[in-house]
């Protein structure tokens, strides 16, 4: 079994994250979920630019077990397109997606109730 189907399958067993359409939230919050979303994805992201680093390991020694080992490690982990690097990162841009989506959601729901008061025009109380 070569390394790469190795780490195809050991990057398959890795669970996905909810979809964005798995959320529901109420209207009139989505710019506080927005900012309380991109203050976790910051948070996730500098964690993860300090540690990138110290996910790749280096060779211990040069005999055939380490070399491979470290080979598959690092490509399951640090390098490969499917590492978990790369998985995280993914994460990250896709919870940058959601920020995007719940602040144009934000403005599309309160343009749509203005529209709508505009479109009932003033129907507030009038006095006789």
């Amino acid at each position: 079994m070569s390394a790469s189907s190795k780490v195809g399958d050991l990057a398959s067993a890795v669970p996905f994250p909810p979809s964005v359409a798995d959320i529901r939230v109420d209207p009139s919050k989505l710019l506080e979920v927005a900012k309380i979303v991109e203050q976790q994805v910051d948070a996730l992201q500098d964690k993860l630019l300090t540690r990138l680093d110290q996910l790749r390991i280096d060779t211990p020694a040069n005999d055939t077990v380490s070399v491979h080992a470290t080979s598959v490690w690092n490509e399951l982990v640090a390098d490969g397109d499917t590492s978990y690097a790369a998985q995280v990162k993914a994460y990250i841009a896709g919870l940058r997606g959601l920020v995007g989506q719940l602040r144009t959601a934000a403005k599309e729901y309160k343009t749509s109730d203005a529209d709508k008061a505009a479109a009932f025009g003033d129907r507030g109380v009038h006095r006789a």
